[in-house]
């Protein structure tokens, strides 16, 4: 798994290399459908994206990220994501669809 910072504004959710200060992927708040977070203290979460490959991510905070990230899409529309919680769900990247379980 590479580093990554992840940037959350009103409007989208930015990606950031930090050894390279490139900016790696955006995605718009709007295209976010689910977010889906691991029940264990294993630190996994995605972000899942209909219309692009999913992203999965690891932090310490996972929870918090996700709090925020909810709070930032209810912000600027009525919309709330899906949250699930589960030790194992279903994310797509790119080109291939996995199934992470975590036992």
């Amino acid at each position: 798994m590479k580093r990554r910072i992840l940037v959350i504004t009103d409007f989208a959710l930015y990606l950031v290399d930090p050894d390279a200060d490139i900016l790696k992927r955006r995605i718009a708040l709007a295209a976010v459908d689910k977010l889906c977070i691991s029940n264990l203290s294993d630190n996994f979460f995605s972000i899942i994206v209909p219309t692009e490959y999913d992203c999965l991510m690891a932090s310490t905070r996972k929870k918090e990220i996700v709090d925020v990230i909810v709070k930032a899409i209810k912000s600027t529309s009525e919309y709330e994501p899906e949250v699930a919680s589960s030790n194992r769900y279903l994310f797509l990247v790119y080109p291939l669809i996995c199934l992470l379980i975590v036992i």
